[in-house]
């Protein structure tokens, strides 16, 4: 419970510091990703909060079970809090919550937009209860990044925190407006761009960094990418992990262990996931079906045709 009285307002950045300091039971904050996060809460029942204002962030929170009550409106599962920096916000109660919140530092927004939408010129407007599909799709899919053990790095958070960021200042601003679209990569930048995530495969490579490698936003970057190669930047990047992760598990001159280290994986399991959910076997099953195939020409038919099946369950995804 607070111990605020009525003319306090708490000014935070933390929606933890809200309900005490609980903790999230998960969150995105291992992928280095400065200036958003994503977190899930399970706070049961807790209330009244303080009344409270962000400092330097936009705090998007999605109710996912339960009931978060304030003075006006009730928010119920699927619907969606959005709270502007530096608007005053009314006291919460909680029933049985549990809900997912995304923090925006404004930081971050004008970087991932930069060239897409003059961002000094809209104001967020809060809004204490409404839906919208692409803000819950957007927040549920990094959610599912977080529970992956994320898999897709940071370059697939901040993905994610771009897309979000684009959508809630063409959609839930002061103006609403499209943002400035730009036609194909020039084949120059592209290949630039291409080259420099081939010679960083083993890093935890940032969204924000490879576009500045070709001076554009992340919004465009990403959006002329995946116009040019049919795949978003962060898919491309685990593609050619992958790929590589294949050469070397054939090859034999590394353990399953030393080509996670390799490839930058965080450890020996997140690479053993994230191979498993591409190539549909794990890398030790993989490793040991192609020493088999290039190892035993001798083998009876039975052996052979057992091998054959083998290969096909590994069939190659590229």
């Amino acid at each position: 419970m607070s111990h605020m009285t009525d003319c306090e307002i708490l000014h935070t950045h933390n929606p933890s510091e809200l309900v005490g300091g609980l903790q999230p039971v998960a969150s995105s904050a291992e992928s280095n990703c400065e200036g958003f996060r994503v977190e899930r809460y399970d706070i049961g029942s807790w209330g009244p909060t303080p009344k409270f204002a962000y400092s330097n962030c936009h705090v998007l929170s999605l109710q996912r079970e339960g009931f978060s009550e304030e003075p006006q409106a009730t928010v119920g599962p699927g619907e969606l809090v959005i709270c502007a920096a530096g608007e005053e916000q009314a006291r919460y109660s909680f029933r049985q919550a549990r809900t997912t919140v995304a923090v925006l530092g404004l930081s971050f927004i004008k970087r991932a937009v930069r060239d897409a939408i003059n961002v000094d010129s809209r104001e967020l407007r809060s809004n204490r209860r409404t839906r919208d599909e692409q803000v819950e799709r957007l927040i549920l899919a990094a959610e599912s990044e977080i529970e992956s053990g994320m898999a897709g790095g940071r370059m697939m958070i901040e993905s994610l925190g771009t897309a979000l960021a684009i959508h809630l200042l063409t959609h839930h601003s002061s103006k609403r407006t499209a943002s400035r679209e730009y036609g194909a990569m020039p084949s120059h930048l592209l290949r630039r761009a291409v080259e420099f995530i081939h010679h960083n495969l083993t890093r935890n490579l940032s969204l924000f960094e490879l576009a500045s490698e070709v001076d554009m936003s992340p919004y465009h970057f990403c959006r002329l990418f995946k116009r040019s190669t049919g795949l978003s930047p962060h898919q491309y990047l685990q593609r050619e992990r992958i790929r590589r992760a294949r050469d070397l598990l054939a090859e034999h001159r590394l353990t399953v262990a030393e080509v996670a280290g390799e490839l930058g994986f965080s450890d020996q399991s997140h690479f053993a996931r994230t191979f498993s959910r591409s190539v549909g076997a794990t890398p030790r099953d993989y490793a040991n079906a192609h020493s088999r195939a290039s190892g035993d020409c001798s083998a009876p038919d039975a052996k052979k045709s057992k091998l054959r099946k083998n290969r096909r369950k590994i069939a190659p995804i590229f």
